[in-house]
C-alpha cells in the first residue's frame, strides 16, 4: 500500500488541465449523475447497519444508457493524445457497449492485449469513477465511518488503491474515491505489522 498525497480535480495545475481538458470535462459531466433519493435513504439505512451502502451495479444501471457516454470518453482519450487513432477505430468496431465493459471493471479488469478493449476498459474506468464518485459522495455526506472496521469501501464494496497517512492512516477506494479509517495499522490482508521472515533451504 503507497502513501502519498493526492491531487485533486480543482486544484490540478493549469497545464494538467489544459493538456487534458477533454477528460476533465466528461468525467465532471458524468459526475453530475445523482441518486435518487429512495436509493439514498436506503443506503444510508445499509451503513446505519454496518452492511456496504450500495451495489455499485445497481447505481451505474440507474445511470441509464451509458453507450454514447462510453464513446465520448474513448474520443477524449484519443484528443488527449493517450490513445491512437487506430484504438478508437478498434474501439468503435467491438466494444462500444458499456454495461459488459462496467462489470469487467468492477471485477478487477484493467487491461488487454487488444487495443480496442484496452482503451474501452479506460474509458469505463473512468466514467464508473464519476458515477459511483457522485453517489458516494451522496450518501456519505454528513455520515463518519469511524466505526467501519473493514479494508473494503463502505460506500461501494471497492478495495482500496492506496492509502493516503495525515494524522491517521486512511484508504482511499479503487472505484469510488470514498475515504475511510484503515482498520489496521499492518497489512490489510493478514493485518501483519512486521516483515515476514524468509528461511533459506538448502538443495539436497
Amino acid at each position: 500500500m503507497t502513501t502519498t498525497k493526492t491531487i485533486s480535480r480543482e486544484s490540478a495545475p493549469g497545464g494538467f488541465t489544459d493538456e487534458f481538458g477533454p477528460l476533465v470535462r466528461v468525467h465532471a459531466e458524468l459526475g453530475r449523475f445523482r441518486l435518487g433519493p429512495t436509493r439514498v435513504k436506503r443506503a444510508r439505512a445499509n451503513l446505519a447497519e454496518g452492511r456496504v451502502a450500495f451495489d455499485p451495479n445497481d447505481v451505474l444501471r440507474a445511470a441509464g444508457d451509458l453507450d454514447a457516454n462510453l464513446a465520448r470518453v474513448a474520443t477524449a482519450f484519443e484528443m488527449c493524445g493517450l490513445a491512437s487513432e487506430r484504438e478508437l477505430e478498434s474501439f468503435r468496431k467491438g466494444y462500444a457497449i458499456a454495461q459488459p465493459l462496467l462489470k469487467s471493471w468492477l471485477v478487477g479488469e484493467r487491461s488487454s492485449s487488444d487495443p480496442g478493449r484496452r482503451l474501452a476498459l479506460r474509458a469505463a474506468a473512468l466514467m464508473g469513477n464519476a458515477i459511483l464518485r457522485s453517489a458516494a459522495a451522496l450518501v456519505a455526506k454528513g455520515v463518519a465511518f469511524d466505526a467501519w472496521q473493514r479494508a473494503t469501501c463502505p460506500c461501494c464494496g471497492g478495495a482500496p488503491d492506496l492509502a493516503i497517512r495525515d494524522r491517521e492512516r486512511k484508504l482511499v477506494c479503487s472505484r469510488c474515491d470514498t475515504q475511510w479509517l484503515a482498520p489496521t495499522t499492518g497489512c490489510l490482508g493478514c493485518e501483519a505489522t512486521r516483515p515476514p521472515t524468509f528461511v533459506r533451504v538448502d538443495a539436497l
